[in-house]
Parts: C-alpha cells; sequence; structure tokens
C-alpha cells in the first residue's frame, strides 16, 4: 500500500473519460423531444449513435471539459394533413470549441417527397433550437455530474447518471482496503458519532446515530441510508445511496474493521452501484469521507 498522496492539492492532472457517461445523458436528454406548429408536429424517438471523445481533465483545482462527439437520432413526425414521416437527424459535430449557434442538423427523411417537406421545415426552425438548447447544458451538466474532488455529488437527475431498462438497475461492486492511523474504536466512532461526522462533512445539518435502523444523511441529502448492522468496534453494514441514482435504489456498504498493532484496516466493499457510477462513486468515498476524516481529525490514510 502507497500513502494516497498523488493529488495533494489538485496540483496534477486527473483524467477522466466520460464517453459512456455522455451517452447515456444524451440517450435521456434527447429523446421525447417534441415540437408543433401549423399543424405538423414531430418528436425525437431514440438516440442511436454518440461516436468520439468526451473528456474530463482538472489541474490546480480548474476543471476543464474537452469534448468533441457526433450524434444521431431518429423521428417520427405528422404533416398537417396527415402525411407520417420518420427519418433521422445527424448532428456532425458536438464539440467544446464550436458555438452552440454553429451546430448542424443534417435531416434525412424516409421515403422523401415534397408531402413530408412540412416536419422537415419543422424540425429545422422549431426542433433544431430545443435541442440547442439541451446540447448547451451539456458542459455544466458533465462537470457537475462528475465533481472530481471539488464538491459533493451533484443531484441531477437520477436518469441521467445510471442505466435502467424497465426500472432495472445494472450494477457492479466496489472493494477495496483503507489503512487509517487510528484504532478501531476511533474509526468506528468516526463514521457513527453525530458530532464528528458533522465535523467531518463541514454540515450541521448532517445526521446519523449509532444503531440497527438509524436513518443518516450527508451533504445535504446528496449521501443518504440505513444502518443495517452493526459490531461495535468491528463491522458497519450500511444501505447507502447517492441522491442521484434511480428513486429507491440503494447499495449496500460493508466496513470490516479490524486493528493491528499500528493501524486499523477497513475492508470496504460496496454492492449495487449502477453501472457507470462506480468510479464517481470511488472518488467521493476517497474524496468526502477518507481525505476529510484525516484532514479533520489528523488521522492518515493508506488505500490499495
Amino acid at each position: 500500500m502507497s500513502k494516497d498522496m498523488k493529488n495533494v492539492n489538485n496540483w496534477h492532472w486527473v483524467d477522466k473519460n466520460c464517453i459512456s457517461w455522455a451517452r447515456t445523458y444524451f440517450e435521456t436528454e434527447l429523446i421525447n423531444v417534441s415540437a408543433e406548429a401549423n399543424g405538423s408536429s414531430v418528436k425525437t424517438l431514440a438516440v442511436t449513435s454518440v461516436t468520439g471523445d468526451v473528456d474530463v481533465n482538472q489541474r490546480k483545482g480548474k476543471i476543464i471539459t474537452i469534448f468533441d462527439v457526433a450524434i444521431t437520432l431518429t423521428f417520427e413526425g405528422t404533416t398537417a394533413d396527415g402525411t407520417a414521416v420518420t427519418g433521422k437527424i445527424e448532428i456532425p459535430e458536438v464539440a467544446h470549441d464550436t458555438d452552440i449557434d454553429d451546430y448542424v442538423f443534417d435531416v434525412t427523411v424516409d421515403a422523401d417527397n415534397s408531402s413530408k417537406q412540412p416536419v422537415r421545415d419543422l424540425i429545422r426552425k422549431n426542433l433544431a433550437p430545443i435541442l440547442r438548447k439541451k446540447l448547451e447544458a451539456f458542459a455544466s451538466d458533465l462537470i457537475k455530474a462528475i465533481s472530481l474532488s471539488r464538491r459533493p455529488p451533484s443531484a441531477l437527475s437520477a436518469s441521467k447518471l445510471a442505466n435502467t431498462t424497465a426500472g432495472v438497475v445494472n450494477t457492479t461492486t466496489l472493494e477495496e482496503s483503507i489503512e487509517l492511523q487510528a484504532s478501531a474504536h476511533d474509526v468506528y466512532d468516526v463514521l457513527l458519532n453525530e458530532a464528528k461526522v458533522k465535523a467531518w462533512t463541514r454540515s450541521d445539518k448532517s445526521t446519523i446515530e449509532p444503531k440497527v435502523g438509524a436513518k443518516f444523511s450527508f451533504f445535504g441529502g446528496n449521501v443518504s441510508g440505513e444502518n443495517k448492522e452493526l459490531v461495535e468496534d468491528k463491522k458497519i453494514v450500511q444501505s447507502w445511496r447517492l441522491g442521484s441514482w434511480p428513486s429507491g435504489h440503494y447499495s449496500t456498504v460493508t466496513m470490516d474493521i479490524s486493528q493491528s498493532t499500528n493501524s486499523t484496516v477497513i475492508k470496504f466493499k460496496q454492492e449495487g452501484v449502477p453501472i457507470g457510477e462506480q468510479e464517481i462513486t470511488r472518488q467521493n468515498w476517497s474524496n468526502y469521507y477518507w481525505a476529510e476524516i484525516k484532514r479533520t481529525f489528523g488521522i492518515a490514510h493508506f488505500r490499495e
């Protein structure tokens, strides 16, 4: 194990490849977008392709988004006389260095003919501005969601941050060991003592009780859950969720605490983390739990 000193004061670069998150984001934000005018209507159906690069970089506390993607959407519409229209919209370049007004929307209409022109015009005049507005929010939403090491998890809508199919959340498991230079009693206490939790979360609104069945809420409700099993100085099991996860979905956090001569090791396991959320969840534990406990109480920590 090596001491976690690789990014002191955010001095070095921290890089994240976020193309998977971006695909989920666009699949959520760009479907069921509709427009109507002069009796014609149109609605986006699905995002069929997102290709390119999406990266978030951090250096000395400054967060930078670098992205260049191409997006393809399908749509359906109806003209004023009832003619059904389907096709696709290609946006060849959505990029960090391209002005939002310069985004191009290439429209392809299936079995195109003149009777379908009103829907094509509707897309260009009415639907494209709505899509531009949604694309304009991408960079800021990306920064909020990734939250490299600057803030507690941002409460974006659950659909932006988790892959779901028919209400089922696809999940994965995180495991690691954290070594703290403190007694097992102190480690157990700092995680469950409300006064100490308020200190390292830096919030008087953080709540927790050291008993089974007690609910907890940290970081303005962005982290919440319930104590499921407690063995004093030895084990903590909690249901645990980010406010941005799908409503009602909780992971299970198990912390097995064991003391050696000079330190205490937490064998950490978190089951049920939504796919695509594992890295930001791991960062949040590192930055807002272990690092803040160390900073507040002078407890050195190591990870493996």
